[in-house]
């Protein structure tokens, strides 16, 4: 199954959006847990989040990467990015 740019792009976000709600909830950044994970270095609890986090991490580093090789590929992916219009905004105070 070849996936399109957008599809590449969306899965990626969606698995960055995963593995972000996992390091807070744990507080470890997803490439030390997934280390741990795979080294079986971690408390086997049953806790069904670490697979889901390590799943979300794989498709993670798996998008990246299709996506690194289709740009290599494809440099004329930012060919378009030339045409955009980007209107500066000031930043707001917080």
């Amino acid at each position: 199954m070849k996936l399109t740019v957008q599809e590449i792009l969306e899965d990626l976000h969606a698995a960055e959006r995963d593995c972000q709600m996992f390091e807070q909830k744990y507080g470890v950044l997803s490439e030390y847990f997934y280390t741990a994970y795979m080294n079986g270095s971690l408390e086997d609890t049953g806790n069904p989040d670490f697979a889901l986090w390590a799943g979300s991490y794989e498709v993670k580093k798996s998008r990246e990467e299709t996506y690194r090789n289709l740009v290599l590929v494809q440099s004329s992916l930012f060919s378009n990015l030339s045409n955009l219009k980007i209107k500066h905004v000031e930043p707001q105070p917080v």
